[in-house]
């Protein structure tokens, strides 16, 4: 009897949206079964960094939790721990460049990640995760193939031949490129869509926070998760955290204080990166120089306040070096504190977007600006869209799947990228005086119409 062949679909990349879309496939594999490869360009699990703090809306999340099994399912605690109440407000507030509360939209709080799934969609939240813990949980029973970078493929008739470096090969009837803002696969797909500078530069470190400093935060800015505060001269900052104590900081620093990670970031016109009156050079292989280009701007652009002598107080604790403790700091290559433009893809600017067996998921399809933090949210959400279309593939159909998917895709992920990209640019707009009277005010009027809005529904249930 001649064995069943089960399509292949082929995964490039393993991030977060890659390794969500391995996982649904996997998990829905007795409604429709696909041989599934998963390959990455690293060379193991150790060899990057994998990043900051990330935001996750509940939209994410629930999407995530579709796409995994219940055995990874039971592990995400450890990459989006639990809520501490009374103590985190899992929200995002906005401030001025004082700590003047603008903007505290009402989310709805939660015990854990698996009550929000339970929440009926209209409940907005949002959360904190670990992205190199969320990358761990994820590759738990994956078989990712290392070391193998897409160079490029061929589509025929049958199916697409994906050409890696090394000069191997491998044929399937679905290629995915899920590999990132500089993606080979989009680049072949999609010539004409290009990465958009939006003319903003970034940089952001973990830091590690003692008690006392985060205390005055608290204090200054409140205890959401997500904190952003506007400054008047295009200049915002964006802080991340969970509560949570870090128990080998105390044993690093041999003390009985407590320390939270953190992440910062700090965002500015890119204009300001040709500022003659620095008597610096700023070098982006020196972690230190870049820190003092961060700390000088502030300085430039602040006025003299407490939230002003947090900033530069957490920017102080910035890495002025890159780690190379090879047993605290386990990955062969770090992401070193660097600038960074904040750059986009908007899919929908081009016409030429035509569906075939070659499809994209995450940032290779629509990168935007981290200012808003709705990336991994949107590549989680592909991940398990496209898993869903896919349920219905037959050899006959394929083209009509994947196209389903990205009819949904295009026009949910280019709304969040011209949303992000319309925020970046109003904060990168220097305000004045007047202007910062008006921001501020919009801004305060939206926050009690959001409060009572919600105030209303809560006593309408």
């Amino acid at each position: 009897m001649q064995q069943e062949k089960f399509p292949t679909v082929i995964i490039i990349g393993a991030g977060p949206g890659g390794l969500a879309l391995y996982h649904a496939l996997i998990k829905n594999k007795d409604r429709k079964k696909f041989n599934v490869k998963i390959f990455e360009r690293e060379s193991g699990p150790k060899d990057r960094w994998q990043g900051y703090h990330i935001g996750l809306a509940s939209r994410g999340i629930r999407s995530l939790m579709n796409c995994i099994p219940s055995s990874i399912a039971l592990n995400i605690p450890k990459a989006i721990p639990n809520p501490i109440p009374d103590v985190e407000y899992h929200g995002i507030s906005v401030t001025d460049h004082t700590g003047n509360l603008l903007l505290k939209p009402p989310l709805k709080q939660f015990k854990d990640v698996y009550e929000i799934v339970e929440n009926p969609d209209h409940f907005v939240s949002l959360t904190v995760a670990y992205r190199d813990r969320l990358r761990d949980v994820l590759l738990d029973d994956v078989p990712v193939q290392w070391d193998k970078k897409c160079i490029g493929y061929e589509e025929t008739e049958g199916g697409v031949l994906v050409n890696f470096e090394d000069g191997s090969q491998e044929f399937c009837d679905i290629l995915v490129g899920a590999d990132g803002v500089n993606s080979p696969v989009r680049k072949q797909k999609i010539p004409e869509l290009q990465i958009n500078e939006v003319g903003a530069t970034f940089v952001n470190a973990n830091v590690a926070v003692p008690k006392h400093l985060m205390e005055r935060l608290i204090k200054v800015h409140g205890n959401s998760l997500v904190q952003k505060t506007l400054g008047l001269n295009g200049d915002s900052t964006l802080i991340a955290s969970r509560l949570i104590p870090i128990e080998q900081e105390q044993d690093k620093y041999n003390s009985d204080e407590i320390y939270y990670r953190t992440t910062i970031a700090f965002f500015y016109p890119s204009e300001l990166d040709n500022d003659e009156t620095e008597n610096f050079k700023v070098n982006d292989n020196d972690p230190a120089s870049v820190i003092k280009h961060v700390k000088h701007i502030i300085q430039k652009l602040r006025p003299e306040c407490e939230m002003t002598d947090i900033l530069l107080e957490l920017w102080d604790l910035a890495p002025k070096t890159t780690p190379n403790d090879p047993v605290k700091y386990p990955f062969k290559t770090y992401n070193p504190i660097q600038r960074r433009k904040v750059k986009d893809i908007n899919p929908l600017s081009v016409n030429s977007w035509t569906s075939s067996r070659v499809t994209l998921i995450g940032d290779a399809a629509h990168a935007m600006s981290p200012l808003l933090g709705l990336g991994t949210t949107n590549a989680v959400q592909d991940a398990n869209i496209l898993s869903q279309a896919l349920l219905n593939y037959t050899p006959e159909n394929s083209i009509s799947c994947i196209k389903e998917y990205e009819n949904e895709m295009l026009k949910r992920a280019s709304a969040d990228v011209l949303n992000s990209r319309d925020v970046t640019l109003k904060q990168l707009t220097k305000v004045g005086y007047f202007g910062f009277i008006i921001r501020n005010s919009i801004l305060k009027i939206t926050n009690i119409i959001m409060n009572i809005r919600d105030l209303l529904a809560n006593f309408m249930k």
